[in-house]
């Protein structure tokens, strides 16, 4: 299989210039094999921004970086989910760069990335964005336009809602293809879509030069006139072999050239060595050559003839041996002196112990008579000498008890050596102990379990007192942290109170990391339970922040990537008999996230499995549902509002079944973000459809053209272009994204409660709930996502009451917090939150005194 090589080629037109820019159109190349260029694969991105202005080539280069840095920093292996972080990171950062700016400066920005690792194309898509891929012969519209397709009906019109920078939440589309020689993909801005039919991209992508390709892309973007367009081509095509292709020899081959090459080799040297030998004669001679002469090449020159001397060859002169061999050992037999072993002067003395004379001979006298002295000798001297302690080092201290120990079982052994060599040995006889095996001395058994007795109690004592130790660290920070505790209860101000709580807080972490602090240690757990308590009530009376009791996950959205939007719980209901209604209580609701193909779901009151109850594509009456876009509760029942290709429609059920009925004029609305719907005293309030207007369908009249709820006249300085939210009590109220409310009555605007400073401070607010019956009753409870917190504020003071998070030493984290519901049954309050793909249940925390009341709640 031959390897492919990878082709790219770019180009944008400004007027009546041909140029690249980073802004629109990236490549991220791999520097290096070993970087995460190389693991991941090459990135191509095309984006594309709804206006063409200054402020967008700045957003599209935010988005580009955002993505290049995120997709090749991400430790996930998955080139899918690497995709998708990057995607939602851009998102972020352009939806956070859009609110700093009116509504009219916003930047909706589409993109097409691709990413190409070996032979494999990985396609993310975010409209408005086109691409076409080429791949086994085959040509494919990514999305498939009406110009390819005609007769199609089940695509969607693009909307500015699926744009990044539309929303906080953003689902890419995404595609994997694998690509052979002679593929290839295109990707380019959307103006190209409707001029490109299936000819004229295969014409393109089949061509082999990228250059005439784009080439030909730019006349058609002269010849139409295109307001700004932009294209990138990628080719697959096989890589080149080298120049120069090495034949493997055969082994006979292989050692005839050895041979030779040694050989020229050997010739080299010598003609080198000759040169170096004959260069002071040439360069002697170089003083007479005659100037303009032509140098003499050495290594070409023959050698010169040798000569040869007249005078007869030497020839060495005989050696002289001597006699024959058997005359020589004659001689040394007579010379030897006679050693035969049994004859008497050749006995040893030892022979004669006991007689009283020993015969000598003359020829074995022993010599004693020298005096030299023996070097080295001297008195006798302990193997280790004792020295104080003073003069010894304080390493020779530490080794002293092991050294002494050592003496002592060398010297033990040594006795026992030396008194069996002087106890006399008895008789073995033959079947008694006798052995061929060699026996060493037995095993000191005894010592050897003292020894390790003594370690066992060293390694008991040193732990013993190593847990002594930690424990005194825990109680002395148990002491530090009840004095700063008992210090906030007497703080003369609220700054004095946080810093005298950052000290506790930091001791009270040190405690957490504490390996004594366990259930299996019950005095010292308790009282750590005890501090925390203490702790978080100093906390809620001085930043007023409060921890959830218990959060129980009542449901997890059934899709791995699935994502709510909204939970509608039913209000309480006493004195119910109707069979369906009943059946209606016993479930709450929950409205999926996703643009294509959102649910509605119903989840069992004590929680369970989310089951979906309103899918697209399923039959109601003689329509189709398309993608639910909200619900609420309406009466006795929930309703929903989806988004169909004629308009939107509203579905609510009779008995067991479906009905529907289309909202009047909903054909002509544009979602910005999401759609709000609302409902009070049997009518039905829509936010976000009609720009900066509510829309009210009376009670029963859904179908006939809603009412322009708001009074122009009364918003000349009102500015709602940041509103985000919406909920009606009696009163309506718009939320805008730094937590202003706004309060509406029949229209007029009354005015506006803004909440007061905390810390953190707000940035951006997600969305609210309202409670109460009247506007002078009641909570408002704001989403702050960033901050991972829910604030319960009151209507008219703007005053917060609390700051509701969970604990970070918990399961849970409310980092993808998106909606929330509040009921209230007479007992308690309960709060229903949306978190990524979880519904979460649990009870509002008692509202907090401040840090100056005691116990009794008296200052």
């Amino acid at each position: 299989m031959s390897r492919i090589a990878i082709q790219s080629a770019q180009f944008r037109l400004v007027p009546e210039n041909k140029q690249a820019q980073r802004a629109l159109i990236s490549e991220a190349m791999p520097a290096s094999p070993f970087g995460p260029e190389a693991r991941k694969g090459r990135l191509y991105l095309v984006v594309e921004a709804t206006d063409q202005s200054k402020a967008s080539l700045a957003a599209c280069e935010l988005v580009a970086s955002v993505i290049e840095r995120t997709f090749y920093g991400d430790t996930s292996s998955s080139i899918t989910s690497a995709l998708r972080s990057a995607i939602r990171a851009a998102n972020k950062a352009l939806y956070e760069h859009n609110f700093k700016h009116a509504s009219d400066k916003r930047v909706l920005i589409g993109l097409t990335c691709a990413i190409v690792r070996d032979t494999d194309l990985f396609l993310v898509q975010v409209q408005p964005a086109q691409a076409y891929i080429l791949s086994e012969g085959r040509i494919r519209a990514v999305p498939t336009h009406a110009v390819w397709d005609p007769t199609s009906t089940n695509a969607l019109p693009f909307t500015q809602a699926t744009a990044l920078g539309a929303s906080l939440f953003v689902e890419p589309e995404l595609y994997r293809a694998s690509i052979g020689t002679g593929g290839g993909a295109l990707l380019c801005s959307s103006n190209f879509a409707q001029l490109l039919n299936r000819t004229d991209v295969e014409t393109r992508l089949c061509q082999d030069d990228t250059a005439v390709m784009l080439e030909r892309l730019e006349q058609l973007a002269h010849t139409h006139d295109l307001d700004n367009p932009h294209a990138l081509i990628i080719r697959f095509t096989p890589e080149a072999p080298p120049r120069n292709r090495q034949v493997v020899p055969s082994k006979s081959a292989t050692r005839t050239m050895q041979g030779a090459q040694m050989a020229g080799m050997r010739g080299w040297l010598d003609k080198l060595r000759h040169t170096l030998r004959r260069r002071p004669e040439r360069s002697k001679q170089q003083g007479t050559e005659e100037p303009g002469a032509e140098p003499i090449d050495m290594m070409q020159r023959m050698p010169e003839e040798p000569t040869y001397s007249t005078a007869p060859i030497p020839r060495a002169t005989p050696i002289n041996l001597g006699g024959g061999i058997g005359d020589r050992y004659a001689r040394l037999r007579e010379a030897r002196a006679d050693t035969a072993p049994l004859r008497l002067e050749n006995l040893p003395p030892s022979t004669f112990l006991g007689e009283g004379t020993v015969p000598v001979s003359g020829n074995r006298r022993i010599d004693l008579s020298s005096e030299e002295p023996i070097s080295g000798a001297g008195p006798y001297r302990p193997r280790y000498e004792e020295r104080p302690l003073v003069d010894l080092t304080w390493g020779e201290r530490l080794a002293l008890p092991f050294q002494r120990m050592s003496s002592s079982i060398n010297g033990y052994f040594r006795e026992r050596r030396v008194r069996r060599t002087m106890q006399p040995q008895r008789p073995i006889h033959r079947g008694h102990g006798l052995s061929y095996r060699r026996k060493g001395p037995p095993f000191p058994w005894v010592l050897f379990l003292g020894l390790l007795l003594m370690i066992t109690i060293l390694v008991i004592y040193g732990m013993n007192l190593s847990h002594q130790n930690d424990q005194q660290i825990v109680l002395e920070y148990f002491r530090v942290a009840d004095e700063q505790l008992a210090t906030v209860r007497s703080a003369e101000d609220a700054n004095e109170a946080l810093v005298t709580l950052e000290f506790a807080r930091e001791a009270i972490d040190e405690l957490r990391s504490s390996a004594l602090i366990t259930t299996t240690n019950p005095t010292l757990w308790l009282r750590y339970q005890e501090l925390q308590r203490e702790y978080e009530r100093a906390l809620a009376s001085v930043q007023r922040i409060t921890f959830l009791d218990e959060p129980v996950v009542m449901a997890v959205h059934p899709l791995a990537t699935g994502r709510f939007a909204d939970v509608i719980v039913p209000p309480v209901m006493t004195n119910v008999t109707d069979t369906n209604l009943l059946e209606r209580l016993q479930y709450i609701y929950a409205v999926d996230i996703d643009t294509q193909n959102s649910r509605l779901y119903r989840i069992p009151q004590e929680g369970g499995r989310a089951e979906p109850f309103l899918s697209p594509g399923q039959g109601v009456g003689s329509t189709v549902v398309g993608p639910v876009r909200a619900a609420t509760w309406r009466i006795d029942q929930v309703v929903a509002v989806d988004e169909a290709t004629s308009g939107f429609g509203y579905y609510f059920r009779t008995g067991s079944t479906w009905n529907y009925a289309k909202l009047g004029a909903s054909e002509i609305w544009r979602l910005r973000d999401r759609l709000r719907v609302r409902e009070y005293g049997g009518n039905l309030y829509v936010w976000g459809a009609v720009a900066n207007e509510v829309l009210r369908f009376r009670s029963g009249s859904y179908s006939d053209a809603p009412d322009y709820w708001l009074d122009v006249n009364s918003l000349a300085e009102v500015d709602l272009s940041t509103v985000v939210d919406m909920a009606v009590d009696g009163s309506i109220y718009l939320l805008r994204a730094d937590g202003t409310v706004l309060v509406f009555s029949q229209g007029q605007f009354v005015g506006e409660v803004k909440p007061e400073a905390i810390n953190p401070p707000l940035t951006i607010v997600r969305g609210f709930v309202v409670t109460g019956t009247s506007p002078e009753d009641g909570y408002f409870f704001l989403l702050d996502t960033l901050n991972e917190r829910i604030l319960q504020m009151e209507k008219v003071s703007g005053t917060i009451i609390q700051q509701i998070k969970v604990r970070t030493d918990g399961p849970l984290r409310l980092d993808e917090l998106n909606n929330l519901t509040v009921t209230n049954d007479g007992i308690r309050t309960k709060l229903y939150l949306v978190n990524a793909n979880q519904i979460i249940q649990a009870e509002l925390p008692a509202a907090p005194r401040s840090f100056r009341e005691n116990g009794e709640g008296t200052p």
